[in-house]
């Protein structure tokens, strides 16, 4: 008698097209890597990541690949970020398009400003920052922010709602004018 073959015994989910998957998915993925860790090569190395792992996945069968694979690359991307012993950052440059129109006291008062806006940002935890980029950066609805954090559209609209305050209450600390 032989014994049985391990990989026979592994539920294997439904035939994917990674292919169409990828080119469905890769621009947002990235999108949403580089808003949260600001560095273009880690962020396509969190796509190729999160891909990689759906080829070899084994386990039960995904409801939503594009929800999958934003969890992964996540949860990946902050696993290099602390094992490189630093967390995910912003990124370094909001809009520079009105700087050739502008005095260059007014560039440099925008730069301190937005420089101000980033630290502020940092001090938010890390799914208040999440939640404000995919709503402001990606323009996503409260119920596709809801399928990839794994909760409902209002509890993303409450999550925005406190988002919103302490990122208000960190700017006028720091004597921020906003709106």
């Amino acid at each position: 008698m032989t014994d049985p073959d391990p990989a026979a015994e592994i539920p294997r989910t439904e035939a994917v097209d990674l292919q169409q998957l990828y080119s469905r998915y890769a621009r947002e993925l990235w999108a949403v890597f580089y808003s949260v860790c600001g560095d273009p090569e880690r962020a396509q190395d969190g796509v190729q990541e999160a891909f990689l792992r759906l080829q070899s996945y084994c386990g039960e069968s995904i409801r939503d690949h594009r929800a999958w694979l934003l969890r992964v690359g996540q949860n990946w991307l902050r696993d290099q970020a602390r094992r490189r012993g630093n967390s995910c950052i912003l990124l370094p440059g909001l809009d520079d398009r009105t700087q050739g129109q502008m005095s260059a006291s007014d560039v440099l008062a925008l730069s301190e400003r937005q420089q101000l806006i980033r630290e502020s940002l940092q001090e938010l935890n890390e799914d208040d920052r999440r939640a404000l980029v995919m709503k402001y950066s990606m323009d996503w609805s409260s119920a596709r922010m809801g399928q990839v954090l794994g909760c409902s559209a209002a509890a993303v609209d409450m999550r925005l709602s406190r988002a919103r305050r302490r990122l208000s209450e960190i700017l006028e600390a720091r004597g921020i004018d906003h709106v």
